[in-house]
């Protein structure tokens, strides 16, 4: 049931603002967007009287959306966009919006892999029409109607059969222009016994609203490491949702961090749909002064002896507030399942605040799943301890939350997001006590 008030007004003006874009030249997106913009309409923005919007108020973020939806500028800035993992990736760039060849290297891809729009795809690959939009159902989800409705023509990325891609494909999406919206997309396949690596980074000069969806499908055999890294300017608004499938045999391994934006929300849908698929989750996330970040994580086990594992962190300082909202689902066909959750948030000041909620709901008996949460302050103990042997007390607490995070960095895979990471840590280091 939708209990959302649509604004009668603001949702005239989106759909104004949309009427007066020029249309996708692919008859078949156009109808898509047609349709999308029809479904948000119905739906309007959320409101905390739903569920699963209880503790995130976005009446000014849907204020804001009339006026920051404009067209972004014909030539946009050319920033200094350093790669966050160096010069050993293939980068795909995009600026307000906007692809960018001058800042990517997506040529360096080996034959037979597809990077480009997803209009490109569709002109030699027709029958993927099919495909489009089942992940992420504009119906689910008033934002996800949103960003199709004004997406336009997505990023698809798509791996045949049999492909080990040894470098990163390292996405970023920059805004540069102060209040603007923009909505990225971006659609990935992997064929089967494929491996990659993915990293969506997402940075803003000044304040901005992104609305971001991906859709990743992982056949039989294929293992993806994704990683999604939100450092945005922080009076910017964000939201987005990944949606992934995985088939027989297939492994997602990601990796969530969020430290940007004054409102932030990411949402992570996971369905092992194929037996013994796997998903290996983690994500943390960091806040000050009024921020508000919000993590939530839906694994739905649809085969047997699938496994999952999520862990999830958060860390808090000054007014900052965070939620997180972790869910295992288990179907009665999926047997042998088994299935971890954990949530630990730290808050290093009295102002900070938590909102967490693991659930499991199951309807197979034959399973093994657990699931917890914990949040607590810095341990007084252990900072005496430091500070006995001679350790300054700022010093002492910037090595109890780097420890604290330490358990999740030590394996991510990349360094550099690591190192990202700990400067964001580092940050945290005068904060109220």
């Amino acid at each position: 049931m939708n209990t959302a008030t649509p604004d009668t007004a603001t949702i005239e003006v989106i759909r104004k603002t949309w009427q007066e874009r020029p249309p996708a030249a692919n008859p078949y997106l156009h109808g898509r967007m047609t349709r999308a913009l029809e479904a948000f309409a119905g739906k309007g923005f959320p409101t905390t009287r739903l569920e699963n919007w209880k503790y995130t108020d976005v009446r000014k973020l849907a204020a804001s959306y009339p006026e920051w939806l404009r067209t972004a500028p014909d030539e946009t800035a050319t920033p200094d966009l350093e790669p966050l993992v160096g010069p050993d990736s293939v980068r795909i760039s995009f600026v307000d919006g906007i692809y960018r060849p001058d800042l990517s290297t997506a040529g360096d891809l080996p034959p037979g892999i597809f990077a480009g729009s997803v209009s490109e795809l569709l002109s030699v690959e027709p029958a993927l029409e099919d495909k489009l939009g089942k992940l992420a159902q504009d119906s689910d989800s008033a934002f996800v109607a949103l960003n199709t409705a004004f997406a336009g023509d997505a990023l698809a990325i798509v791996l045949p059969d049999n492909v080990e891609l040894q470098k990163p494909i390292y996405v970023r999406f920059h805004s540069s222009t102060s209040q603007l919206g923009t909505q990225p997309r971006v659609m990935v396949e992997l064929g089967a016994r494929s491996r990659a690596t993915l990293i969506e980074h997402y940075t803003s000069g000044h304040e901005a609203i992104v609305n971001s969806v991906t859709e990743i499908r992982c056949l039989e055999n294929a293992a993806l490491n994704y990683y999604k890294v939100q450092d945005e300017h922080t009076d910017s608004w964000h939201t987005a949702a990944q949606y992934v499938e995985l088939a027989r045999n297939a492994k997602l391994t990601s990796m969530h961090l969020d430290t940007g934006a004054g409102l932030a929300r990411n949402e992570l849908h996971v369905r092992l749909a194929g037996p013994a698929a796997n998903a290996d989750c983690k994500g943390l996330f960091m806040g000050s002064n009024n921020q508000h970040i919000e993590s939530r994580i839906n694994i739905e086990h649809a085969a047997p002896e699938t496994q999952s594992r999520e862990r999830f962190r958060g860390i808090l300082a000054d007014k900052a507030r965070g939620v997180f909202n972790g869910r295992i689902y288990v179907e009665p066909q999926a047997q042998k399942t088994a299935a971890e959750l954990t949530n630990r948030n730290l808050l290093l000041s009295k102002g900070a605040e938590i909102d967490t909620k693991p659930e499991l709901e199951i309807y197979a008996d034959d399973v093994k799943c657990a699931h917890g949460s914990s949040t607590g302050q810095l341990d007084e103990n252990s900072l005496f301890y430091l500070m006995s042997r001679g350790i300054e007390h700022d010093e002492a607490r910037s090595i109890l939350v780097e420890a604290f995070a330490g358990e999740l960095l030590g394996d991510t895979g990349i360094e550099a997001i690591a190192r990202k990471a700990q400067q964001s840590l580092r940050a945290l280091r005068k904060v109220e006590q």
